[in-house]
């Protein structure tokens, strides 16, 4: 089951991105540097239409959802956010530190690929 919920966008924003909490309630934006921002959900790809800022947009909180492949990615892989601005998604790193994911990959691909993710928030911390 996919939930959606009814934000307004702040920027633009492309299909199959990540989007976080805009600087208001009920908006949302593309991430920051970095992939920075409050992750809230995806734009989803089925919409086929980027959205500007004023313009209402359905956010998938959770659930099955096409995204924006921001590298190599595969199934069964942890998901975070790309560190850019473009909202795409990309496979947990190797490297030490604390990371906030966002979700599954449930099918493999490449960069720019849009392939299949279950929406799951959550916290990995790979030690030294």
């Amino acid at each position: 089951m996919i939930n959606r919920r009814p934000y307004v966008a702040e920027g633009a924003i492309g299909p199959g991105t990540a989007v976080v909490q805009g600087s208001a309630d009920n908006t949302v934006k593309a991430p920051g540097t970095n992939g920075a921002g409050d992750f809230i959900g995806v734009y989803p790809y089925e919409a086929n239409e980027a959205k500007a800022a004023g313009d209402p947009v359905g956010i998938v909180l959770h659930g099955v959802v096409k995204v924006l492949a921001g590298g190599t990615v595969a199934a069964g892989k942890k998901a975070v956010l790309k560190a850019d601005t473009s909202g795409a998604f990309t496979v947990l790193p190797g490297t030490e530190g604390q990371y906030n994911t966002v979700g599954t990959f449930l099918e493999g691909g490449s960069s720019g690929d849009y392939v299949d993710l279950i929406v799951e928030r959550g916290s990995v911390t790979i030690p030294e």
